[in-house]
């Protein structure tokens, strides 16, 4: 589970950002583009409001995230890091499906089933990232279902 790994090492215990004010509008920016592919500045202020509250970050020197979007130059080396994670993932669960079946039991690489301390975390973000982020219908009673 490297990615989540990854994302734990990054995050922190405490949800903290462990990366440069440059870095975070970087994964704002990247969270903004994947549930719209069309850039909206409002959409991307929106994004970062969302991840300030759910997580500590320290936009010094900039004095708030309007004015890091704004005179900030996206810094996406750790976003590039986490496709590259995403996509070997994705790579490994299509091998098992074309081996095994599309009703594999993916194990570890199963986020959502996955007791890994990763996946754990994972999975309560995304449910605290549902307060204040609207997703999908069919998205939202997935994250219902997932266990406090």
């Amino acid at each position: 589970m490297g990615l989540l790994n990854f994302l734990l090492k990054l995050f922190r215990i405490k949800p903290g950002f462990n990366g440069t004010p440059e870095m975070f509008l970087a994964m704002v920016m990247e969270f903004q583009s994947r549930n719209n592919k069309e850039f909206v500045v409002h959409e991307v202020l929106q994004w970062g409001d969302v991840m300030q509250k759910m997580m500590k970050v320290d936009l010094s020197p900039y004095t708030s995230f309007a004015d890091l979007m704004q005179n900030g130059v996206p810094d996406y080396t750790m976003v590039k890091k986490v496709r590259g994670k995403f996509d070997e993932i994705h790579q490994r669960i299509d091998l098992k499906k074309a081996i095994y079946g599309e009703n594999v039991d993916l194990g570890d690489d199963d986020v959502m089933k996955s007791n890994d301390e990763g996946a754990v975390f994972a999975r309560r973000f995304v449910k605290d990232m549902s307060k204040y982020v609207d997703f999908p219908e069919e998205e939202k009673k997935k994250i219902d279902k997932i266990d406090d």
